[in-house]
């Protein structure tokens, strides 16, 4: 089996902490990424994704242009060194319900290690870390107003696109 180093994505940004939210918005669609590492002064400090800024930005009114990364980034992220098997990173993976990792030695960001990234070494392995995140993230179903709220960007998009069609 391949080491995380053999399939990582190498081809990545970042953006420090201070970088307004806007911006890495910005950032993620101009090069159409969910994820964004933050690093200061070149040492890995967390990973900020599009959720992140809905949940925590968007949904709360927050001022884009005037909050930062650093105070929505997921501090607690798992990280994997290079030298890891896949079958640990997938592991890793699946026991932090998280569908991205970043590749961290002495503190360093080196890339990040992706379920598409799994896709293309094993889609077994992929399939076995979308599956168990996503049956994870579908049983912690929010209830509001006594009504179940499905989060499926799939229904929810093809339900869009029956209403303007």
């Amino acid at each position: 089996m391949s080491k995380v180093r053999d399939i990582m994505n190498t081809h990545i940004i970042s953006v420090p902490p201070s970088a307004p939210i806007v911006e890495v918005a910005h950032q993620m669609k101009m090069r159409g990424m969910g994820v964004i590492p933050i690093c200061d002064q070149g040492k890995f400090r967390g990973l900020i994704t599009e959720r992140h800024i809905v949940t925590e930005i968007i949904a709360n009114a927050i001022d884009s242009v005037v909050e930062t990364a650093g105070s929505v980034i997921n501090k607690h992220q798992p990280v994997i060194t290079p030298d890891e098997e896949i079958m640990q990173a997938v592991k890793v993976m699946v026991s932090n319900d998280v569908q991205v990792l970043a590749v961290v030695q002495n503190g360093e960001l080196l890339g990040l290690l992706t379920l598409e990234d799994l896709a293309r070494e094993s889609l077994a392995l992929a399939v076995m870390v979308f599956s168990k995140t996503m049956t994870s993230r579908t049983s912690a179903e929010a209830k509001v107003q006594g009504k179940r709220i499905r989060n499926d960007y799939t229904i929810t998009k093809l339900q869009s696109k029956e209403r303007w069609s």
